[in-house]
């Protein structure tokens, strides 16, 4: 019964390490070479976190926001915009940690969201959604959405403003 017990809290404490791992390979290559920088954790209310990668000028390229969604399961949603000569782009959205949703049916509907949002060009001042409206979605879907909508537009704004944060360390 101990042994039971303990193997189950080492595989619940070792899927914290790799979902923590899954962020960090997921922001080191968004953002490589360029100095990342961090907002505090939380960044406010609604996104848990900010980071924001500077080239070799000082000007921002690529920006990544990241918040506990619920869904089938509490799950990470990520979102990664960039900054390009022509205006801001959301590159994509992510789901880290999807394996925590069991399901296959219920993971393949969260994972087709995902697919709205990629490489859709925003204006973050605009009154609307860089992703309008998902076809079918269910109610997790359209807060899913409105998320991922709301971290996309708030990370252009924060990089448009330059913040003073601490660079990250490596």
């Amino acid at each position: 019964m101990v042994f039971r017990v303990l193997t189950i809290g080492m595989l619940w404490l070792g899927s914290f390490a790799v979902q923590a791992a899954d962020m960090a390979s997921l922001i080191g290559h968004a953002m490589e070479d360029l100095e990342v920088k961090a907002s505090d954790a939380p960044y406010s209310r609604t996104i848990e976190r900010m980071f924001i990668g500077y080239d070799s000028t000082g000007k921002p390229k690529v920006g990544i926001a990241h918040r506990e969604i619920e869904s089938f399961k509490p799950i990470t949603g990520v979102v990664i915009v960039h900054k390009t000569a022509d205006g801001f782009i959301l590159h994509e959205a992510h789901f880290p940690d999807i394996g925590k949703i069991k399901n296959a049916k219920d993971r393949k509907q969260v994972l087709a969201i995902l697919k709205q949002f990629k490489g859709i060009p925003f204006d973050p001042h605009a009154e609307k959604s860089a992703v309008d409206g998902l076809t079918g979605a269910t109610r997790y879907g359209i807060k899913t959405s409105g998320y991922l909508n709301y971290m996309a537009r708030r990370t252009a704004l924060e990089m448009e403003a330059l913040p003073n944060w601490p660079k990250k360390n490596p």
